[in-house]
């Protein structure tokens, strides 16, 4: 039988939400530190819901026989480097056994309309499981560009860690402000280097410095330091709760999460970003957190190349095409 593409419409969510949940319970065999809840339609069309009430959303289903197989459903945003079109985690299902063609005819009608709209930045979160989807975007020109782990705390091991002995690790507070504040161009360095070359504009330095500093004060935010003569800052990590939101596929009961997390090149080598790590986990888990999640930018070799030794598993990509603008004036008629 055909297979029939249809533009998504808000009556089609219950349909999608059944293919999601589907699509989770397969994930969920590989990867088992998935959250267990997404398996129920129910849940799974909130989801699906919660992304169609974006504001700018768009997106197209496949139907054979009067039945959905497949959907694929975006956003977009205007962010300072580009105008972005993005496919989060519950934007895409695809029923067992079906043609993997099928996502790739859903993207090129979703990708057009991004594009006829001058969005050239487009970015699809997939699930690590799905890697014939992986091959199938692959195909189609995009790479990896960010990794999701997620790591089993209840089993955490925490070997013994040596510092040297002018180094201390403390927990921030408040008057740590400049501490903090002083560490948060690190990352952006990184990323605007070889070999990823993303730009920050200098308009979000200083408000970048203000987010970072005001982490010293944060309730819901357990920061550690690592200090040099109990004086001068080399390097931080930062662990929240992570909240259990509609849409958020892969956030268990329990689970906290580091998002900010640098050290200063000069003091790299003398296993400090390793000592902060473990002390972090190791409090993460005697605080009862059960999961730990956190996400990294992959062509940031230095991240790439670290965060997997502390046993996070990759549990979803954001896979990554960039569209060259010429386009917008070079169709012809």
């Amino acid at each position: 039988m055909k297979v029939e593409i249809r533009s998504f419409t808000e009556e089609m969510i219950p349909e999608a939400g059944n293919l999601l949940a589907q699509r989770h319970k397969r994930n969920r065999v590989s990867l088992t530190l998935l959250p267990a809840r997404f398996e129920d339609p129910a849940v799974a069309t909130k989801a699906v819901e919660a992304l169609w009430q974006k504001k700018f959303n768009n997106g197209y289903a496949a139907f054979r026989d009067g039945k959905m197989i497949a959907y694929l459903i975006g956003d977009f945003v205007n962010q300072p480097w580009a105008r972005c079109g993005y496919v989060y985690l519950p934007g895409s299902a695809l029923a067992e056994g079906e043609d993997i063609a099928t996502i790739q005819d859903l993207y090129a009608l979703l990708g057009e309309d991004w594009v006829k709209k001058g969005i050239f930045s487009h970015g699809l979160y997939i699930s690590a499981a799905d890697s014939h989807i992986i091959d199938a975007l692959f195909s189609l020109g995009f790479g990896k560009e960010r990794v999701d782990g997620l790591m089993d705390l209840r089993t955490l091991v925490t070997p013994e860690i040596e510092l040297p002995s002018d180094i201390t690790i403390r927990r921030a507070g408040t008057g740590d402000n400049d501490h903090l504040g002083s560490l948060s161009h690190i990352i952006m360095s990184s990323l605007v280097n070889a070999p990823y070359w993303h730009p920050t504009v200098p308009e979000d330095w200083e408000e970048l410095r203000e987010g970072w500093a005001e982490l010293a004060d944060e309730k819901d935010w357990t920061v550690w330091m690592a200090l040099e003569n109990n004086d001068e800052v080399l390097g931080t990590i930062a662990f929240h709760p992570e909240e259990e939101g509609d849409a958020e596929m892969l956030v268990s009961p329990r689970t906290t999460t580091f998002t900010v997390a640098a050290t200063k090149p000069e003091a790299r080598g003398r296993g400090i970003s390793t000592a902060l790590t473990w002390h972090g986990l190791s409090q993460a888990r005697k605080d009862g957190f059960e999961i730990c999640y956190t996400d990294w930018i992959s062509p940031n070799l230095l991240a790439s190349r670290f965060w997997p030794r502390f046993g996070l598993i990759n549990v979803a990509y954001r896979l990554s095409k960039r569209i060259d603008p010429m386009i917008a004036w070079t169709r012809g008629t």
